[in-house]
């Protein structure tokens, strides 16, 4: 049986705003992001199978509708980083952090993706896979051309 609404917000609401910002990268684009994954889930809950893990599915439908919106507005520049935190490299000096994290936001929206599930909020390879719909060596592809282009990027930065 389908939790009380309530129930799940309490239990997931704050990993779900996490990713959001993650993903958007500015607090009113993640604000809305956050209530319209709520707002879907409500709506298809009819579909959530029975017995599966529901943070999965719930990552799917933020992740696909943070898509959608960007295919709705063909955005593709990228946000400046509005003091997002994330749970990667703490012990990284802030300059340091605020350069890799203006890195990441510079990846392509499939490579960045990739990126934010599996090292910012700390899913599997294969958990990233099932909530992309893809294979777990599509995963570490993209985990590796991310990797690559960071290298390139920090070692620009660091150079210029």
């Amino acid at each position: 049986m389908f939790a009380a609404p309530q129930q799940l917000v309490d239990e997931y609401g704050e990993r779900l705003f996490g990713l959001c910002m993650h993903l958007c990268r500015q607090r009113d684009a993640a604000e809305e992001l956050y209530q319209e994954t709520w707002v879907r889930v409500l709506m298809k809950r009819d579909s959530f199978r029975e017995g599966e893990p529901f943070e999965p599915w719930l990552t799917r439908i933020c992740v696909n509708l943070y898509r959608d919106s960007l295919r709705r507005q063909k955005l593709r520049r990228f946000l400046p980083l509005n003091g997002v935190e994330s749970t990667v490299s703490h012990d990284l000096v802030s300059d340091e952090r605020l350069s890799l994290m203006d890195a990441v936001g510079k990846l392509p929206d499939k490579l960045r993706i990739a990126v934010v599930l599996v090292y910012m909020e700390g899913r599997t390879e294969q958990q990233a896979a099932d909530i992309l719909g893809i294979s777990v060596s599509g995963v570490k592809s993209r985990l590796m051309r991310a990797k690559k282009l960071l290298k390139e990027a920090l070692q620009d930065e660091q150079d210029g």
